[in-house]
């Protein structure tokens, strides 16, 4: 059993990796199409998937009507999450090469490779954390219907969760 200290330094690394990768990543887009990740952790509660996607918006993204009829029924359950988080981060990778203001990096093979070694110890710290639970998972698929697309990965676990997003952004 690992304790509870442990689990918070694994929590931290965590958020400050996928923080620092999507800033990364804004670095390198071509600044109107971006890839954007992000991550909620919860180690005292299993979040709820309205605790997501129902907020305050300026449109009708966040409304509970949006999640029932738009976002719901897209859910999928996930077998295999080492899996599934490698297919998001390459389906995140795919989309920065297509739309990115540094065309050099992604035609080395040099680059390609440092940058995948940046995503795989960022996947390392998502498995090093899950890991440690007993994993229940499902995605959602949210279309705006502009041409983005987010990809938002529950994984529970007893009274844990942690909400992964994967966004690819068409403006």
């Amino acid at each position: 059993m690992v304790d509870n200290e442990t689990e918070l330094i694994r929590i931290k690394l965590l958020e400050n990796s996928i923080r620092l990768l999507s800033d990364f990543m804004s670095v390198l887009s071509d600044g109107y199409n971006p890839t954007i990740l992000d991550v909620k952790v919860s180690i005292d509660k299993k979040l709820k998937d309205q605790d997501r996607f129902i907020f305050s918006s300026p449109n009708n993204l966040g409304t509970e009507s949006f999640f029932l009829d738009k976002i719901q029924p897209t859910k999928k359950d996930i077998a295999n999450i080492k899996e599934r988080v490698n297919e998001n981060f390459s389906w995140c990778l795919n989309h920065l090469a297509t739309f990115n203001n540094a065309p050099d990096i992604f035609a080395s093979s040099y680059h390609i490779e440092n940058l995948s070694q940046l995503v795989e110890k960022v996947k390392m710290h998502i498995f090093d954390l899950t890991d440690l639970w007993d994993i229940i998972s499902y995605e959602y698929l949210v279309d705006t219907k502009d041409g983005s697309l987010v990809r938002v990965l529950f994984m529970h676990s007893d009274n844990k969760s942690l909400i992964l997003d994967f966004g690819n952004y068409i403006h």
